[in-house]
């Protein structure tokens, strides 16, 4: 059904645009007008085939690039993550998500505050799950800046998005975005096996200790945040997908005996997803 929808939207995106602005100025920010925009204008150039290739690619080669040339010591472990289903559909399935977290990278590795704004900033208009993400970037800023101690930015994040959990539908219908009929809504029980999962890694990085919580603020406020709305809204699952990366880097970034365990952990997870998937076309990313 996706990949329909996307094929359709060299075609459609203009009429989308016109119809969220007739609607007011907040149901068209609310419902990513970039994406829309973007694939508007490729549209007026490519073929609707040629105009998906060209996001996938673009999407795929930046974030790939950007992982491995700013994080050369880690370039092995890098590429297996790519490969993660959880970090690899979002390249292959989830098109829109895959292009707003390439132009948030694109954010977070530059080195000017302009331009780091700029990118940030962009990719809540190419994805909507990005909101979240800039909310929990600037609580972690502000956190630091009054000097909040480590463990006590924790809990205030697990109260932040327990809070945003239980509102977001409501939110999501003030101001006329889509989600509130779609992603927002629960429609059955979650399994429980990715909470329990990424418990053990957020047990794991928090004994890594108050230095290595400090450094990696957004990366903890993301995984918090899934786990506190794991079980009451879908969206809680989008959002970390957008994050995932970084959590994943921060993953990398623990030392000693908590990195074994972390990686090993990592890696047997994702070996199990792509062992359930090996029977499905193409693992799974097939449409057929």
């Amino acid at each position: 059904m996706d990949r329909d929808n996307y094929l359709e939207m060299a075609r459609v995106s203009p009429l989308i645009i016109a119809r969220h602005a007739g609607q007011g100025v907040s149901s068209l920010i609310a419902n990513e007008p970039v994406w829309l925009a973007i694939n508007s204008a490729l549209g007026l150039v490519f073929d609707d085939e040629v105009v998906v290739r060209i996001i996938i690619f673009f999407s795929a080669f930046i974030v790939s690039y950007l992982l491995l040339i700013n994080n050369p010591k880690n370039f092995f472990w890098l590429l297996l993550i790519l490969i993660f289903p959880q970090v690899m559909k979002n390249f292959v399935v989830h098109l829109r998500q895959g292009l707003g977290i390439a132009v948030f990278m694109l954010g977070w590795y530059c080195t000017g505050r302009k331009k780091k704004i700029f990118f940030i900033g962009l990719s809540p208009f190419i994805h909507s799950s990005f909101f979240i993400i800039i909310a929990i970037m600037l609580g972690g800023w502000i956190l630091k800046k009054l000097r909040t101690a480590p463990d006590v930015r924790l809990l205030l994040y697990s109260a932040v998005s327990l809070s945003l959990a239980l509102l977001v539908t409501q939110l999501a219908a003030i101001i006329g975005a889509r989600q509130a009929k779609t992603t927002a809504v629960m429609d059955e029980a979650a399994s429980g096996v990715g909470f329990l999962f990424w418990s053990v890694v957020l047990a794991i990085l928090l004994l890594q200790g108050r230095r290595f919580l400090h450094q990696h603020t957004i990366a903890m406020g993301v995984l918090i945040f899934y786990l506190a709305s794991y079980f009451f809204t879908p969206i809680a699952g989008r959002v970390f997908e957008s994050g995932v990366l970084l959590v994943l880097l921060a993953a990398l970034a623990t030392t000693g005996w908590r990195r074994i365990m972390v990686l090993t952990i990592l890696l047997a997870f994702n070996a199990a997803l792509m062992l359930v998937k090996y029977s499905q076309p193409l693992m799974g990313f097939s449409a057929n």
